[in-house]
């Protein structure tokens, strides 16, 4: 959601793992026995490979950094193992146990779909009409076809993503009057929680009841998932772990970042409030193991229907998905995408995905449906991309390799944070218009920030950005610009550093207005403050110095594919943005 985004600094900056900073603590609902570092035989048991599993577990926390986390590994026979881990109150000192909740974001579109492809099988809905026909009051500029439904499941409708900041599903879906679509209606691929708020209207239409109520008799009842809410509200925290959020929003997330609670809010989202624990969850992924067949033995999807939901939807006869949005610790993911659930393949398995993310909370799931089994995990920590997929995925490689008789893989290795790739190409001397210069050392796989007779670490972010741990560049990245391949010059913030190999001009032209633009805006989404600076570099604004506006010349911008918007002027400056339907108000602060 756009809320990480911009309480990162940068609209555009990813976040970075960090250290694990908590005492882990373990509980494991399976047999010590099998935690102990296994011996390994030429065809390992599946005893063996959830003792690797278990091994790995606690250091893939650490490494993503999150208070806690549960973990649970389950198959089509109905076994399931759960792993706890960490805490669930730091200040508490209360543990992760396996009873402990927690919400699960995206993966709850899975769910919205699998209600409303049951209307499909019962003869109510029809995945090829358009929304409107089920839903009178939806209205969004297409400028061409209307959206069909298949397209909200599948995001191919062209629907902004995080378009509105409402609480209420059915509101979100009323601001989209005012937006307009980044494509016409299947000829691509944008990730769209407001398409699956759409979806969520639609299914309380045609079922009569809340989307709330329609979720939980259709999925969760049918599925024995007793101990999962559709909601997050205050009356169902009691036993969710408490969230845990990045401290200072108003800058890049260091290595090391101070986290604290995430406040508690009301949530009701057909694309991502669900909350559960692990063993409901396993119960959730055998349904899909199972190809369709609730707890009770009945089949609750036709296999048409089932295939179709599990299966990569079409866009102008291109797979739906094309590698969007990719994930760093999951690229594989996203490649293809069903109805609420990603579609991917190992060897010629068959593997559904997704992850998951709300403020202070993520989630990862797999399931394999070749070979019947899958994982899924859930932490405590602000959303994407810190999604707990390292574990994930470790144990679908280790769970597929025990199931084909062969070795057991090792962990993955450690990552390196100050790892950047061709390193040497950032070296030089960088001189600002005023003030001292700096220089990058490349040694090795990374490189140093220098200043005089001090050194400071410069960390890689996404594409050409970068983090220092000098005090003094706290506030902002560094961005690396080049020329015909070469790196010219970086700039931080407003802040221009010209290389050896800049031959550039030393000014910039750009309308005067912009410089009235530029300042501080922050903004509540989902009871997560987000901070974001409009700048202006080498004459034309930014956000944070990063992602570059498109000024559209009616007073309105493009920052990627949101539209930002300005009004509320007084004393000759903006007092509110606008990014697509998310309000956010000036503030006099640096």
């Amino acid at each position: 959601m756009r809320a990480a985004a911009l309480a990162s600094g940068s609209s555009r900056v990813r976040v970075e793992r960090a250290p694990m900073r908590f005492l882990v603590v373990i509980a494991f609902s399976f047999a010590a026995a099998w935690y102990a570092t296994p011996v390994l035989a030429a065809s390992p048991t599946r005893a063996d490979a959830l003792a690797a599993i278990a091994a790995y577990a606690p250091r893939a926390l650490a490494e993503q950094g999150a208070p806690g986390m549960s973990l649970a590994v389950t198959d089509a026979s109905g076994d399931v193992r759960t792993l706890t881990y960490g805490y669930a109150n730091v200040d508490a000192k209360r543990p992760v146990t396996p009873e402990t909740r927690f919400p699960i974001g995206s993966i709850t579109k899975s769910m919205t779909a699998l209600s409303l492809m049951q209307l499909v099988d019962a003869g109510t809905l029809d995945l090829d009409a358009p929304v409107r026909s089920y839903l009178p009051d939806f209205r969004i500029a297409t400028g061409g076809p209307p959206i069909a439904i298949h397209q909200l499941l599948s995001h191919t409708g062209g629907v902004p993503d995080d378009y509105s900041n409402s609480y209420g599903y059915a509101d979100a879906v009323y601001d989209l009057r005012d937006a307009t679509v980044l494509f016409a209606p299947g000829s691509s691929f944008s990730y769209s929680n407001d398409g699956f708020a759409t979806a969520g209207a639609v299914l309380a239409r045609l079922d009569r009841r809340p989307w709330a109520d329609a979720v939980r008799a259709r999925v969760f009842d049918a599925l024995g998932m007793t101990h999962t809410s559709p909601v997050f509200a205050s009356e169902e925290s009691g036993d969710v772990a408490v969230g845990y959020t990045l401290r200072d929003v108003d800058r890049p997330v260091p290595n090391d970042p101070p986290l604290v609670p995430s406040p508690p809010f009301d949530f009701v989202d057909p694309a991502g409030s669900v909350i559960s624990t692990p063993a409901d969850m396993a119960a959730y992924i055998r349904f899909y193991l199972r190809g369709g067949v609730d707890a009770t033995g009945r089949r609750a999807l036709t296999p048409a229907s089932f295939a179709r939901m599990t299966s990569p939807d079409a866009t102008d006869g291109k797979v739906a998905g094309a590698g969007h949005p990719v994930l760093a610790e999951a690229p594989e993911l996203y490649r293809a995408y069903g109805f609420g659930l990603s579609i991917s393949s190992d060897g010629c398995d068959h593997v559904i995905a997704h992850t998951g993310g709300i403020s202070g909370y993520t989630a990862c799931l797999e399931a394999n449906l070749t070979r019947g089994f899958g994982v899924v995990a859930m932490s405590n920590l602000v959303e994407a991309p810190l999604h707990p997929c390292a574990i994930v995925r470790y144990a679908m490689r280790v769970l597929r390799a025990q199931a084909l008789g062969e070795p057991l893989p090792a962990p993955p290795a450690a990552p390196d944070r100050a790892a950047i790739p061709h390193a040497a190409d950032y070296a030089g001397r960088y001189v600002p218009a005023t003030g001292a210069p700096l220089e990058i050392v490349a040694s090795g796989s990374g490189a140093r920030l220098v200043d005089g007779t001090h050194a400071y670490g410069f960390f890689p972010r996404d594409g050409e950005t970068f983090w220092t741990d000098d005090p003094r560049f706290a506030r902002f990245l560094f961005l690396a610009h080049r020329r015909n391949g070469t790196v010219t010059e970086l700039t931080w913030g407003a802040e221009r550093y010209a290389g050896a190999a800049y031959r550039g001009p030393q000014t910039f032209a750009y309308p005067p207005e912009y410089d009235a633009l530029a300042g501080r805006y922050e903004a509540d989404f989902y009871m997560q403050q987000s901070v974001t600076r409009v700048l202006v570099v080498e004459g034309r604004l930014t956000f944070d110095g990063v992602t570059p506006f498109v000024d559209r010349g009616d007073g309105s911008f493009l920052a990627g594919k949101d539209v930002v918007r300005f009004d509320h002027t007084f004393d000759g400056r903006p007092q509110r943005m606008f990014v697509d339907d998310v309000e956010m108000d000036r503030i006099e602060l640096p």
